[in-house]
C-alpha cells in the first residue's frame, strides 16, 4: 500500500510540473522573438545586444546520475552512493547533463529501490530529521515542520501549500496504524520520488513575453549544479531570498565562491573527461594477450587524469592551453612504470604533452589488440578542433576496416582510405591527427616499432586553420594546439555545451550568442576554464529563457 502510495504521489507531481510548463508555453506562443528591442515581454528587460529569440528554449530536465547521488547524500546525509547501480546516463554530444534523460520503467524500480533505502536511514536518524517531544498530540505539526525542512531541501525552494498538504496526506497513511517514524519514513519514500527532486525547472515564473525570466530559486539550483553537480548551499538559498542572483555581479560573485569547493572541481574533472570520451577508461577493455599489463594500469589512467586536471586548475594556468600542452602530469606507481618517468607525484613528462598524449586518451580511443588512428583523429578533429567532419553513415558510405596484414605497420594499413575516391576528402583531415600518435601503442604505452617496422609519426595538418604545418608526432601537435585561437575557441563552446546541456541546431543561435559574450572577455582570460564559466554564468543565455 505504502509503495503504491508513494508512486502515485510522484507520478502526479511529474504530470503537474510538466503540465506548468505547457501550459505557459502555450499562453506565450503568441510573442514574437524579433524586433523587440532587446526586451522581454511581460516586463522582462534583457541586456543590450540581447536577442530574446538567442536564448535557450524553456525547460525541465532529469538531474544526471552523478547529481542525484550528490543531492540525496546531502538530503539523508549519508555517505553511500545512491545511485552506483543506475541505468547510465543518456549523452547529447557526448555530455551527460542533457534534456535527453528520462525515466524509464527500469530506472523507476531504481529510484524506487534508492528512495526506500535512503528513507529507512532517514527514520533511523528521526531525532536529527523530524524530532518530536510529544509523538502524540504533536505528531502531525512535527511532521508539518519536517515536511517544510525536508521538502524544501528536497526541492531547492520552498513548499507550496498544497505541496505541504499533499505530503501531510502521505504522513497519514503512513502513521495510520503504525508510528510517528514510520509516517516520517514514507514522507521521505515520496519526496525522493517526486518531480520536486528528480528534475531541475527553467521556466520561470509564469509571466508572459517573449523571454522568462528564471525565478531565483531556479538560479540558485541552476548555478549549482553547473558548478557543483549537487544542490545550492545555505549561501546559494540565501542570494536567491535577497535577490542578489538576479545581476551579473551577484551571479559572478557566488560562482567564484563554489568555485572554491572541491565539488567544484571534481565537476570540471567531468566535464573534461567527457569533453574528450575519457571517462570511458573505466569500461575499456584490452585482449590480455596483447596488453598483458593494461588492466593492472588501468585505475592509475583514471586517477591522473582527475589528479592532472586538479593541478592545472589549482597550481597551474587554469588554461584549455595546459590542459592539452602541459610537458608534466601527475602520476602513481603503476604509471611511473608505464611511463618511464622519473618519479611519482607531479614530474616533468617532455614526450606526453597533455591530456591528448596521456593513457587513459591513448587507450579509449584505441581497438582491443591495435591502435586506431581513425579514432584518435576524428576524436581531435570534432572535439578539440570543432570540426564537424561527418560519419560514413551520414555519407552512406560502407566502411571495410583495412585487412590485417603482419608485415605492414598500422599506418601503411590504414593510409588506404586517402587513396580511396569516397574516403579521401575526409581522411585527409582526419589522418594526421590519427597518425600523429603511432608512437603510442594501443594502451598508452610508447613503442619504436609496429610489426618489426619502425614506427613513424610524422604529419602534415592542412585544415586551412591556425594549426597547419607539419609535426614530428603528437606531443609537437599537441604544443601547437595549445596556443591555437582555434582550439580556445572550440574549447569555449564546448564548456557551453556542457553547461547548458544542449548542442547541435537547436542551440546554434544561443552557441552563437555565448561566442560572441567570450569573444568580448580580455583574450588572457579566453582560455581558462573558470573565467569562460563565468562568462556563461554572467550572460542572459544563463539567466533567462525563451518559450519553446
Amino acid at each position: 500500500m505504502r509503495f503504491r502510495v508513494t508512486l502515485a504521489l510522484a507520478a502526479t507531481a511529474i504530470a503537474g510540473c510538466t503540465g506548468q510548463l505547457g501550459d505557459r508555453d502555450s499562453s506565450q506562443t503568441g510573442g514574437s522573438g524579433d524586433g523587440d528591442g532587446g526586451r522581454g515581454g511581460g516586463g522582462v528587460t534583457l541586456p543590450d545586444g540581447t536577442e530574446s529569440v538567442s536564448l535557450l528554449p524553456a525547460r525541465i530536465r532529469r538531474l544526471t546520475n552523478a547529481e542525484y547521488a550528490a543531492s540525496a547524500r546531502a538530503l539523508a546525509r549519508t555517505a553511500t552512493d545512491p545511485s552506483g547501480s543506475f541505468t547510465p546516463d543518456s549523452r547529447q554530444d557526448g555530455y551527460t547533463v542533457n534534456e535527453a534523460q528520462r525515466v524509464d520503467p527500469v530506472l523507476a524500480k531504481q529510484l524506487a529501490a534508492s528512495a526506500e533505502a535512503l528513507a529507512a536511514e532517514v527514520k533511523g536518524k528521526l531525532a536529527e530529521f523530524a524530532p518530536c517531544a510529544d509523538q502524540g498530540a504533536q505528531a502531525e505539526s512535527c511532521a508539518t515542520d519536517f515536511i517544510k525542512s525536508f521538502g524544501g531541501r528536497a526541492y531547492r525552494r520552498p513548499l507550496e501549500t498544497a505541496e505541504i498538504d499533499a505530503l501531510l496526506t502521505v504522513y497519514r497513511v503512513g502513521a495510520k496504524g503504525a508510528t510517528y517514524a514510520d509516517g516520517i519514513e514514507l514522507i521521505a519514500r515520496a519526496v525522493l520520488q517526486s518531480a520536486g527532486f528528480l528534475y531541475l525547472t527553467e521556466i520561470g515564473d509564469g509571466s508572459s513575453g517573449a523571454a522568462l525570466a528564471l525565478t531565483p530559486h531556479e538560479l540558485a539550483s541552476s548555478l549549482s549544479y553547473l558548478i557543483t553537480a549537487g544542490p545550492p548551499d545555505d549561501a546559494l538559498l540565501e542570494a536567491a531570498t535577497t535577490g542578489a542572483l538576479s545581476t551579473p555581479e551577484g551571479r559572478e560573485t557566488e560562482v567564484r565562491r563554489l568555485l572554491q569547493t572541491s565539488a567544484a572541481r571534481d565537476r570540471i574533472v567531468r566535464v573534461v573527461r567527457e569533453w574528450l570520451g575519457i571517462d570511458r577508461i573505466a569500461m575499456t577493455a584490452k585482449d590480455s594477450n596483447v596488453y598483458k599489463d593494461f588492466a593492472g594500469v588501468r585505475p592509475s589512467m583514471e586517477l591522473e587524469t582527475a589528479a592532472f586536471v586538479n593541478e592545472v586548475l589549482s597550481n597551474a594556468t587554469g588554461t584549455v592551453g595546459e590542459l592539452l600542452g602541459a610537458d608534466w602530469s601527475v602520476l602513481d606507481e603503476p604509471l611511473r612504470e608505464l611511463y618511464g618517468a622519473s618519479g611519482v607525484g607531479r614530474v616533468s613528462l617532455p614526450d606526453r604533452r597533455g591530456l591528448l598524449n596521456q593513457g587513459a586518451f591513448l587507450a579509449v580511443h584505441a581497438h582491443a589488440t591495435e591502435t586506431a588512428p581513425v579514432l584518435r583523429g576524428v576524436t581531435v578533429l570534432r572535439r578539440v578542433t570543432c570540426n564537424d567532419i561527418p560519419s560514413p553513415t551520414e555519407l552512406n558510405i560502407n566502411v571495410v576496416p583495412p585487412v590485417p596484414d603482419p608485415s605492414k605497420t598500422t599506418r601503411e594499413r590504414f593510409s588506404i582510405h586517402s587513396t580511396d575516391e569516397e574516403c579521401r576528402s575526409c581522411h585527409n583531415y582526419i589522418d594526421p591527427f590519427g597518425f600523429s600518435f603511432e608512437q603510442f601503442d594501443g594502451m598508452g604505452q610508447l613503442r619504436a616499432t609496429d610489426n618489426g617496422h619502425k614506427v613513424d609519426s610524422a604529419v602534415t595538418v592542412a585544415m586551412g586553420a591556425d594549426i597547419d604545418g607539419a609535426y614530428a608526432d603528437s606531443n609537437a601537435l599537441a604544443h601547437a594546439l595549445s596556443t591555437s585561437k582555434t582550439v580556445r575557441s572550440c574549447f569555449a563552446r564546448q564548456v557551453f555545451r556542457a553547461s547548458a546541456g544542449r548542442s547541435g541546431k537547436s542551440a546554434a543561435e544561443s552557441e552563437e550568442s555565448f561566442l560572441r559574450a567570450w569573444e568580448a572577455a580580455p583574450e588572457a582570460e579566453q582560455g581558462k576554464i573558470v573565467e569562460t564559466l563565468v562568462t556563461y554564468v554572467k550572460s542572459s543565455l544563463f539567466s533567462h529563457r525563451r518559450p519553446q
